[in-house]
């Protein structure tokens, strides 16, 4: 079998000085070679006296460029959660770049212009694809959002084969941040869980809890109980991870 190009992540000495002048999409035509008692309360942001609640407090990455990744199975909010994130990067003018592997629902890639999508599906292609749009991002020291779409393998595939990939992309001046959604099902813990084995843990992770996908009239406590008290969650949260709520978006259905 072939052997698999490593990824050549170029340190921030090396990059372009830009200027804060937008990058254009990735082409790669273009691209140079180179179980304890459940309590649901920790999980619930506390509320401040006007009403508001109070973030889960993790690390702080203002001002620093991220390859954002969003993980988890089919129909928990992955998409969502992207598009709101990329819509309020570019409505602060924030240039971002976004890509789009998801093979059987590229729905990202139809709310923005310039999302850049693999031209193929076969895995080790996929794989080799979004090698190179990291060292892309990499390279031109810009944010870079990635779909990863549901029980895709890609991410798996590179945390396997490329141990210490989170640290690469982190040495080469970029932070991976990584959110998993999770609905009301322990399955949907499966693909956190995978990816630990493998040694995928960056600093900067967050477990989000999807409301939206949990049957309608139940509270938190009676939804998410499963969940929220599995070991993947707990193991998660002791290593650094925080916990957010996605609320019940009620015209989500009409979009």
């Amino acid at each position: 079998m072939p052997t698999e190009k490593p990824v050549k992540l170029v340190s921030p000495a090396t990059t372009d000085n830009l200027g804060g002048h937008p990058v254009p999409p990735f082409d790669p035509s273009q691209a140079a070679d180179d179980e304890p008692a459940f309590d649901v309360n920790p999980f619930t942001p506390q509320q401040k006296d006007d009403g508001e609640q109070t973030p889960a407090q993790g690390i702080d990455l203002t001002g620093k460029n991220k390859i954002i990744l969003t993980v988890g199975r089919g129909k928990t909010g992955k998409t969502t959660l992207l598009r709101w994130m990329a819509e309020q990067a570019l409505t602060a003018g924030r240039p971002v770049l976004m890509a789009d592997i998801d093979p059987t629902n590229a729905s990202f890639a139809s709310y923005f212009k310039g999302v850049s999508r693999p031209d193929t599906d076969e895995p080790a292609g996929v794989s080799r694809w979004l090698q190179a749009f990291i060292e892309y991002a990499v390279k031109h020291q810009i944010t870079a959002m990635i779909d990863l779409g549901g029980g895709d393998t890609t991410l798996r595939t590179l945390a396997s084969e490329m141990p210490g990939f989170a640290q690469q992309i982190e040495e080469a001046g970029l932070v991976p941040v990584v959110f998993y959604l999770v609905g009301a099902q322990p399955d949907d813990l499966a693909p956190i869980a995978t990816l630990a084995q493998r040694g995928f843990s960056p600093p900067a992770r967050a477990i989000v809890l999807n409301e939206s996908v949990a049957e309608v009239g139940l509270s938190r406590q009676q939804a998410f109980m499963r969940v929220v008290r599995n070991r993947v969650v707990l193991d998660q949260l002791g290593s650094g991870a925080v916990n957010l709520w996605m609320p019940r978006l009620h015209a989500a259905d009409a979009v």
